[in-house]
Formats: structure tokens, sequence, C-alpha cells
């Protein structure tokens, strides 16, 4: 993996599209995640996600680990959020909280980098679940979609969509649990305050 992404960025450096597509896969969940939090509009938020990926287009040759492209764009699509909260387009009633997080960035920053991470670790292993799986809890716990318009979405019963979300949990739980505690009691934590 680590072989790969760095031909990616060597790839990226020489202007083939290819190795966008490849970051903008690796980030796509967490950005997205990450923006949402902030501004709650999907739609405002897949364009700030789209303009951080042209402007680490438009700077591909000053990327040289994989660590400063997801600094990147974390930064910019942050500083995007904050931009569209000030501007007053938002009436979202967390303004104030992001807000205080400008006046507090470092703490703040590192905090919410964690957090991604351990989405971007979450969205890795959701790809080796089921598919069924996989989409019930991407759904459940990234769109944010209750049972009932997961069992319309998919056109199942409810019955079949808590026993796929719980059988998911129970598989990336042990997967965690294995991995070390840390990242199981995040995903715990991770788990209770999106449901």
């Amino acid at each position: 993996m680590i072989k790969n992404v760095e031909q990616q960025l060597v790839d990226l450096r020489a202007g083939k599209e290819t190795s966008l597509s490849f970051f903008m896969d690796q980030y796509a969940h967490s950005l997205r995640f990450f923006a949402l939090k902030m501004i709650k509009d999907r739609l405002i938020a897949e364009e700030i996600i789209s303009d951080a990926y042209v402007k680490l287009w438009e700077r591909k040759e000053n990327f040289h680990c994989e660590e400063t492209v997801k600094s990147f764009l974390y930064l910019v699509t942050k500083n995007a959020c904050l931009d569209f909260i000030k501007s007053g387009r938002n009436k979202v009633q967390h303004e104030e909280e992001w807000l205080y997080d400008l006046e507090n960035p470092d703490k703040d920053i590192l905090t919410k980098m964690i957090y991604f991470e351990l989405i971007e670790l979450i969205v890795q292993e959701i790809e080796k679940l089921p598919k069924q799986q996989a989409q019930i809890f991407k759904m459940s716990y990234f769109d944010g979609k209750d049972t009932g318009e997961i069992s319309e979405a998919l056109g199942t019963s409810a019955s079949n969509i808590y026993f796929a979300r719980s059988r998911a949990i129970s598989m990336l739980k042990q997967v965690f649990k294995q991995k070390d505690i840390s990242f199981y009691s995040l995903l715990i934590a991770f788990l209770a305050n999106n449901y």
C-alpha cells in the first residue's frame, strides 16, 4: 500500500489524472463527513470538496508525501466551510461553535484530524464487509438515514436492515478490538455519536 501511495504521489506530480482519482477515492468519505459536520448542507459540502480537489490538482507539484496531501485537503475543506459559515449564507445553529474553533484551532483541528482518520479506517474496513452490510452501514452512519429510509431505498424489510447493520457493527467491533483498544474505544464513541 505504501509503495502504491508513493507511486500515486509521483504520478500526481507528473500530472496523471488517475492519481487524482486515487486520492479522491482515498479521502472522499471522510472529507464529506467532515464538511457535513460543519455546514449541514450536502450540496455545498460536495461543492467545497470538489474545489479542494481542484486546488490539490493546481498545486500538484508541491506534494511529496501522503500526509501533506491529507493535511492540505482537510485544511482547504475546513477553511472553505468556515468561509461559508461566515458569509451568512448558512444559518446553521452550530455557527458559534465553528467560529469558536477559529480562535482555538490547534487542539481542535488535531482532534478533528484524529476523528477523521478514524473515519478513514472505518471506511477501509467497511469496504471489506459484504456489499449490503457496507451499504446499510454507510447509509446509516455517514448519510444519516433512518431504518425506514434505508428500507425504502433498498426495497427490503426493516428487520433485514437491523440485522445487516448489527452484523456490520459486530464485525467492525471485532476488527477494531484486534487492532488496538484505543481504536476500539474511538469506534464505540463514533457509533454512539452518529446514530
